[in-house]
């Protein structure tokens, strides 16, 4: 990692997972731009839940 500090393998995977989600995030706010108003509705849930489980996920590894 480049940031001047280092990360124990907790850390990496945290930041690693981040990474993932915000991809995910990304691909499902442009697929919102394309579809009805029901599914815009399950895709901001989707977010959420995603969001929440990363948020969590920080919060139990923090607590370790």
């Amino acid at each position: 990692m480049a940031w001047g500090g280092s990360l124990d393998k907790k850390g990496s995977d945290h930041i690693r997972m981040v990474r993932e989600a915000d991809n995910v995030i990304k691909f499902l706010e442009d697929m919102k731009k394309h579809v009805g108003e029901n599914q815009k509705k399950i895709i901001i849930k989707t977010i959420n839940i995603i969001v929440d489980y990363v948020n969590n996920s920080y919060k139990s590894k923090k607590e370790l």
